[in-house]
C-alpha cells in the first residue's frame, strides 16, 4: 500500500506537449491553405486563359461570319447589277428590233465604183450619203450617223453590206475596224453585216 502511495504523488506535466503539438496542427493548417490558394489560383488562371480562347474564337467567328456576309452581299449586287444591264440590254435591243420593224434602219452599204470602194450611208431609205474609205472614214460615218438625229443615247441597228466578190477585202476589213472603234462612241448600237455574194 506504501507503493500505491508513492505513485500517486507523480505529476506529468503536459503543457509543452500541448504547445508542440498546436504549433504543428496551426503549422500543417497554414500549409493546406497556402496550397489550397495557391491550387486556386492556378485554376483561376486556366479559366481565364480558356475564357480568353473562348472569347478569341467568338470573335475570329464574327470576324468571318461578317467578311462572309460582307462577300455574298458583294455577290448578290453584282448579280443584281448584271440582271439590271441584262434587262436594259433586252429593252434596247426590243426598241431597235421594233425600230427596224417600223423601217428605222441605218444602211452602211460598200460597193466597187471607178477602181476603188465607196460606202454609202441612209437611213430609212433616204438618200444615201457617200463617203470615201479612206483615213477619215471613222470621222464622215460618225458625222453621217449624228447627221440622222443619233446620238451616244440613240438606239440602232445598221446592217453593213457589201459584195464579196467585187469589194476588196482589204476595205472590207477597214470598214469592220472602223465600225467596230464608232460602236464605243454609242451606247446602244448593233451591227449586223451581210455578204450579198451570190
Amino acid at each position: 500500500m506504501n507503493g500505491f502511495r508513492k505513485n500517486k504523488g507523480i505529476i506529468i506535466e503536459l503543457t509543452s506537449l500541448l504547445d508542440i503539438i498546436l504549433i504543428m496542427l496551426f503549422w500543417l493548417m497554414m500549409n493546406i491553405s497556402n496550397s489550397a490558394s495557391e491550387i486556386e489560383k492556378k485554376a483561376q488562371e486556366k479559366i481565364d486563359r480558356a475564357n480568353a480562347k473562348v472569347q478569341q474564337a467568338q470573335v475570329d467567328a464574327d470576324k468571318k461570319v461578317s467578311e462572309a456576309q460582307d462577300d455574298a452581299k458583294k455577290q448578290i449586287d453584282k448579280i443584281n447589277e448584271q440582271n439590271k444591264q441584262m434587262r436594259q440590254d433586252n429593252v434596247n435591243m426590243q426598241n431597235a428590233l421594233d425600230g427596224f420593224s417600223n423601217g428605222k434602219m441605218v444602211t452602211v452599204e460598200m460597193k466597187y465604183q471607178d477602181s476603188h470602194d465607196v460606202i454609202y450611208v441612209s437611213q430609212n431609205g433616204s438618200s444615201p450619203e457617200a463617203i470615201a474609205v479612206d483615213d477619215k472614214l471613222s470621222e464622215n460615218l460618225s458625222r453621217a450617223l449624228n447627221s440622222y438625229g443619233l446620238d451616244k443615247d440613240s438606239i440602232i441597228l445598221a446592217a453593213f453590206m457589201y459584195d464579196g466578190d467585187t469589194v476588196l477585202y482589204r476595205d472590207v476589213n477597214t470598214v469592220q475596224n472602223v465600225l467596230g472603234s464608232i460602236k464605243g462612241n454609242y451606247k446602244n448600237i448593233y451591227f449586223t453585216q451581210i455578204n450579198t455574194t451570190k
